[in-house]
């Protein structure tokens, strides 16, 4: 069986955040933007913590330019 992937966007804090660990603790990879690197960096090593396969995106999504 394939490992399902979900990108969330906001996933560095917040209601993002929260649906990163549900996935998480589901056993799906996550990867996680968030406008700001840090808190994205934050939020993988705490799914990593869980035992996830994640990975941290730094996008704004309102820019085509930082989506590319």
């Amino acid at each position: 069986m394939m490992t399902q992937t979900v990108l969330i966007t906001g996933a560095g804090s917040g209601l993002g955040r929260a649906l990163a660990k549900r996935y998480a603790k589901a056993g799906w990879r996550v990867a996680v933007a968030d406008v700001d690197r840090g808190r994205a960096d934050e939020a993988v090593a705490e799914l990593r913590a869980l035992g996830a396969e994640a990975e941290a995106f730094a996008a704004d999504v309102g820019d085509d330019t930082s989506i590319a």
